[in-house]
């Protein structure tokens, strides 16, 4: 990896590289690595999936637009294809990541992260063509469809009794009643957390928008943020500040976010189990959860 490395920043960037660091606990899907240069740093992402050049045109796009909105962002220099191997290069952001600053700092962090997400929750569109035509921009109605339809007889979580039939047509329900209700659609980041931020003097950078899309706001927004359990409770609720959303108003939406949270959950196994991924009793345990928090 690291000649490749270095083959992509002479070509990119016509800089010999002087030291090359990788950079761990970042996600799963990318691997990451700070190059320090004789004239700058920078953070190059990498993966083997050629087909992620769409997703780092997203994530260029998602951080340009961030960064009219007045959200501190890295700046994208460049992304492509080595061979078969995607890339994205940033410039290096000096600061700690969020995950490991001070309790008093994460609160701040939180409440900023829900002022972002105001802001590019208002974009309707991921205005990149490639994008627009691939799985990121698909109606969320569609998602939701195609839920619904595989809650069936010969559904594989009545066969493998991941949930039992009175099961199966409680999540129906939940999931029928999304359809009387008018939402609006705009831009989510998808995983907000001090992971995924640089925090310095104050100023709070927005890092990878890997999962960005287009979905239902603020509710998959907020509801991601529970599922992950990222957030205690002072700090979810400095974040529902940021968003300029009250405890009253939140409680007003918490039925609709749950009923949400069960597709998306519903959503991830038919995608795991499509893709035969080796650890399905993960996502077949998060989809039981997700009812259970939509009982009444």
């Amino acid at each position: 990896m690291e000649k490749t490395i270095r083959e992509i920043i002479k070509h990119e960037l016509n800089e010999s590289i002087i030291s090359i660091r990788a950079i761990n606990g970042l996600g799963s899907v990318n691997k990451v690595f700070d190059i320090r240069t004789e004239n700058d740093e920078y953070i190059i992402r990498l993966n083997e999936d050629r087909g992620k050049e769409l997703e780092y045109q997203k994530e260029k796009w998602c951080i340009e637009n961030a960064a009219k909105l007045g959200i501190p962002s890295p700046k994208v220099l460049k992304t492509g294809l080595h061979g078969s191997i995607s890339f994205m290069i940033q410039n290096k952001i000096s600061g700690a990541n969020g995950n490991h600053c001070k309790p008093e700092d994460k609160a701040y962090i939180w409440k900023n992260l829900g002022n972002y997400a105001a802001k590019y929750h208002q974009a309707g569109r991921i205005e990149v063509e490639a994008v627009e035509e691939h799985e990121f921009h698909k109606n969320w109605e569609a998602r939701l469809e195609y839920n619904l339809r595989e809650l069936n007889e010969q559904d594989s979580l009545l066969k493998k009794e991941i949930l039992n039939f009175e099961e199966q047509q409680s999540a129906k329900k939940v999931l029928s009643g999304l359809k009387k209700v008018q939402f609006k659609t705009g831009l989510v980041h998808g995983d907000l957390c001090p992971r995924n931020i640089i925090f310095d003097n104050g100023t709070v950078f927005l890092l990878d928008w890997g999962t960005a899309e287009i979905n239902v706001v603020p509710h998959n927004e907020i509801g991601i943020v529970l599922m992950s359990n990222e957030a205690d409770e002072g700090e979810f609720d400095l974040f529902l500040e940021g968003l300029g959303i009250s405890s009253a108003e939140y409680q007003k939406i918490k039925r609709e976010i749950e009923a949400l949270n069960l597709l998306h959950r519903l959503d991830k196994y038919r995608w795991a189990e499509g893709h035969q991924v080796e650890n399905i009793k993960e996502y077949e345990q998060k989809v039981k959860e997700a009812l259970r928090s939509c009982s009444p």
